[in-house]
């Protein structure tokens, strides 16, 4: 089943009339819970009896938290029906079609297209830095711009 991440994501902001994955998360009923861990573990979705979790790593700073609260909020968004718990250890970007999907729903959440369309000239560390996201994000974002230019 094709997944149309950029109409769920742009729903689901015009909705709630917020990109902030805290606020989203408590809009659509999903747990934030904070819990120390090894450098090694970041984070992770898992559902329970109905019941959906988003559980970060304390020990992150508040930058790498917002990433990945809006990767697993993907998860939790587009994943949730499959049987399986998201687990963010080492990187944020492991290779996979759930995590692939995960990371375009993050791009999508924290990069609004217009600030894309105005600083896409500017090099991909300067938006990163700027936006407060890694540059992993905005590449995605950059290219998903220039091939919809293109299919015009």
């Amino acid at each position: 089943m094709r997944k149309n991440i950029h109409a769920r994501v742009k729903h689901l902001v015009q909705k709630y009339e917020t990109r902030d994955p805290i606020k989203l998360a408590k809009h659509l009923n999903i747990h934030v819970i904070y819990k120390q861990y090894s450098p090694h573990t970041k984070g992770y979705y898992i559902k329970i009896l109905n019941n959906k979790f988003i559980v970060v790593n304390s020990t992150l700073d508040e930058y790498s938290q917002r990433i990945l609260l809006a990767h697993e909020l993907g998860h939790a968004v587009l994943h949730s029906s499959e049987p399986i718990c998201f687990i963010r250890e080492y990187t944020l970007f492991p290779i996979g079609i759930y995590e692939r999907e995960a990371n375009k729903f993050a791009a999508d959440l924290l990069i609004d297209n217009d600030v894309i369309k105005e600083m896409i000239l500017e090099p991909i560390c300067y938006i990163a830095n700027v936006l407060q996201v890694n540059e992993e994000l905005v590449e995605y974002k950059i290219n998903k711009f220039k091939n919809s230019e293109n299919s015009e």
